[in-house]
């Protein structure tokens, strides 16, 4: 059986995602483009008017680009998560192919899709600009504008599918997906409400936001003047492991766990007391945030215990609930 019936299934289920993700991509390059540079002529004359900032700044973050990150994480789901709730997952893996095969024809649908596009409309947009008589106020390098969101697209959306390779169904999927791309950044600011209620002093700026090159949206969020100040190896690198990983993880997929929280039942442990561990922090911080400034010190300690406390039983109860259920969905 052809490796292209494979393609020609999954672009089946996929397709609407896939051609939602290629107009916001016209929208957020070339419609964007061309929308600026009327407006730059109308505003050329005016006082205030700083073009060098308006023009690399088309190529900046959108409302589009948020909505490609929110349907880049869809598609995955779809592919993995939706696939276990319906039970298709079992057809596909009764097919005459490999695991791993049909993991890479995944990720290639998704990743290979928005390269594609990506690379169209950011020429075309780039083309119109630089061509035009505000091309001078344009960045140098085209290089370097397209490279840190390419690479954040392709993170975020590689990191889905691993997601997707550990859990059984897809609101798991998309809730770790959620937890685990603001993690690097939330644990630090949980950790830092605890030490600064409690008198242990301040996690310095530096500490926080040095790992904000962990949260793959920031690297299509930043901009074109925030380039500079990210690491691209490391979006790049994360890709590699999180496709070669998960695509090892894929090939050892225990199906009879389809519909449950984790497939994996060793990481349960962990996973609960993550879970349970990070909203007690959060419902402290919460609720010691309510505390009015004139009280004292030992008031939103008191407060922040209570929270923790709340937040610990009922984070307890909902953890035991979900990964007890089974979730599964008739399919066509």
């Amino acid at each position: 059986m052809s490796v292209k019936a494979l393609f020609r299934k999954e672009w089946k289920q996929s397709k609407m995602y896939l051609l939602m993700i290629t107009l916001l991509f016209i929208f957020l390059y070339p419609m964007r483009a061309i929308l600026g540079l009327e407006e730059w002529r109308e505003r050329t004359n005016q006082e205030y008017f700083m073009p060098e900032h308006a023009v690399p700044g088309v190529f900046g973050p959108g409302s589009s680009g948020m909505l490609i990150i929110i349907f880049l994480v869809l598609l995955a789901v779809q592919f993995i998560g939706t696939e276990r709730n319906t039970r298709r997952h079992d057809f596909s893996f009764a097919l005459p192919f490999k695991r791993r095969t049909m993991f890479l024809v995944k990720w290639l649908m998704g990743a290979g899709t928005t390269t594609i596009v990506m690379l169209i409309t950011f020429t075309i947009a780039y083309f119109l600009i630089s061509t035009s008589e505000f091309g001078m106020y344009l960045e140098p390098s085209y290089f370097s504008l397209f490279l840190s969101q390419w690479l954040g697209y392709l993170a975020m959306y590689t990191f889905t599918l691993f997601i997707g390779t550990i859990t059984g169904e897809m609101v798991s999927q998309i809730a770790l997906t959620f937890i685990f791309t603001i993690f690097p950044v939330g644990i630090f600011v949980l950790i830092d409400s605890f030490m600064r209620v409690h008198g242990f002093g301040y996690f310095q700026y530096y500490d926080i936001f040095s790992i904000h090159y962990l949260v793959w949206p920031l690297y299509i969020l930043s901009g074109p003047f925030g380039i500079d100040d990210l690491h691209l190896w490391v979006p790049a690198v994360a890709t590699i492991v999180f496709l070669s990983v998960g695509a090892w993880l894929y090939e050892r997929n225990p199906s009879e766990h389809n519909g449950e929280f984790l497939l994996f039942k060793q990481l349960e442990p962990f996973f609960r007391v993550g879970i349970i561990a990070c909203f007690a922090l959060f419902g402290g911080m919460i609720v010691s945030s309510l505390v009015p400034f004139s009280l004292s010190n030992g008031t939103q300690i008191l407060f922040y215990w209570i929270g923790f406390v709340l937040f610990l039983i009922l984070s307890y109860l909902v953890t035991k609930r979900l990964f007890a259920m089974n979730i599964k969905v008739k399919g066509k």
